[in-house]
């Protein structure tokens, strides 16, 4: 296993994904972590990373606490001095999910409070706030929250996985996914999906297909037409959590509940059938953020990110073993939150908590 202090062989990236400016020697003065070398503060409890297509930005959704209140902000770094360079209060209270930003960096969006949120990342200013449409369900029933969240390849649409609704000890409803179009700034069309449980969605390279993970199955959505729909259902995947296509669209890797086992699924997806693909361990394993290489020859999972141990592994996509040499671990953080490395292939990110007072954002170079 290699620290950070040695080589790693990557070939690719992690598919990451009111306003009050900071910027110059007074962000870094109020947001460097001299006790976390080459980190930079970002809030109490991060919550969400993504970073720029051209890796010079990233951007951390996180909790700032004020005494015993909560309130939802985005944090702009810029990569390249490892400063704030822009701090935007989304929320003053709620949670947020993690963030994602379009094809050609212009917009990030954001779920907080079950809103769906549009922000230029070039004015660092909120466009929208565009709550999620109402859900068919019987009276007395609660709509359910919103999860995933994926940009079209045209930017076009945002695509923002929900929940079904629940009434309290009634049971749960089905959930669906959400097509929000970013010419109009308004959800457009839903499209329903089996489960209640609908987590992660990952659109196709080519940009006519989108696979959404339920608890019930994988779903495969024709994207190609006006209003998206259900092509087939990835029949031995159920409860699916996190998704992510090769370059080339032919392979689709799939994490989730079946990691209880140490097993991770590739998808053709050609024939839409599943396989036990990838050994993470034997028994219970917590492995998450799922990403494939842009040449497609390596995946990559974040390792107990729960604790001080969390590592980055490695794997070669022909033949889904592990290459325990390109192994990155030692992030001198209480456990990592999220994880990306930049589209230069060579600067991997890190999102965790230190000493349980703050979350840091650090950047490491291999």
């Amino acid at each position: 296993m290699n620290s950070l202090a040695k080589k790693a062989r990557w070939a690719g990236s992690l598919m990451v994904a009111g306003v009050l400016l900071v910027t110059g020697a007074g962000a870094a003065a109020a947001d460097q972590a001299p006790e976390v070398p080459g980190a930079t503060a970002v809030g109490w409890r991060s919550l969400g990373l993504a970073v720029s297509p051209d890796g010079t930005r990233a951007y951390v959704v996180a909790w700032d606490r004020v005494g015993s209140d909560l309130s939802v902000v985005l944090r702009t770094v810029d990569t390249r001095t490892g400063t704030v360079v822009a701090r935007l209060a989304l929320a003053d209270t709620g949670t947020a999910g993690r963030p994602v930003v379009s094809p050609d960096g212009s917009r990030l969006y954001v779920v907080v409070s079950e809103q769906l949120v549009a922000v230029s990342t070039a004015t660092n200013t909120v466009l929208s706030r565009t709550p999620a449409p109402d859900q068919p369900r019987p009276a007395g029933w609660s709509q359910g929250r919103l999860t995933g969240l994926a940009v079209s390849r045209d930017g076009a649409r945002v695509y923002v996985d929900q929940y079904g609704p629940y009434g309290l000890n009634q049971g749960v409803g089905t959930g669906r996914v959400l097509v929000f179009s970013t010419g109009q700034d308004a959800f457009t069309s839903t499209v329903p999906v089996g489960g209640y449980q609908v987590d992660s969605i990952a659109v196709a390279p080519n940009g006519g297909a989108a696979y959404v993970s339920t608890d019930q199955g994988l779903f495969h959505l024709d994207t190609g037409g006006a209003v998206p729909a259900v092509a087939r259902v990835v029949d031995r995947l159920g409860a699916s959590t996190e998704l992510a296509p090769s370059p080339d669209g032919t392979r689709l890797y799939a994490l989730g509940w079946q990691t209880g086992s140490g097993t991770g699924y590739e998808v053709d997806t050609a024939r839409d059938t599943a396989r036990p693909a990838v050994t993470f361990g034997s028994g219970w394993v917590d492995v998450h953020f799922v990403s494939v290489s842009p040449d497609g020859r390596r995946l990559y999972v974040l390792k107990d990110g729960w604790a001080p141990k969390a590592s980055v592994l490695s794997f070669d996509t022909a033949t889904n073993t592990g290459v325990p040499a390109e192994t990155l671990t030692g992030f001198a953080l209480d456990g990592v939150s999220d994880a990306a490395v930049g589209p230069d292939g060579h600067t991997l990110y890190v999102v965790g908590l230190h000493g349980g007072d703050g979350s840091y954002l650090k950047t490491v170079g291999f």
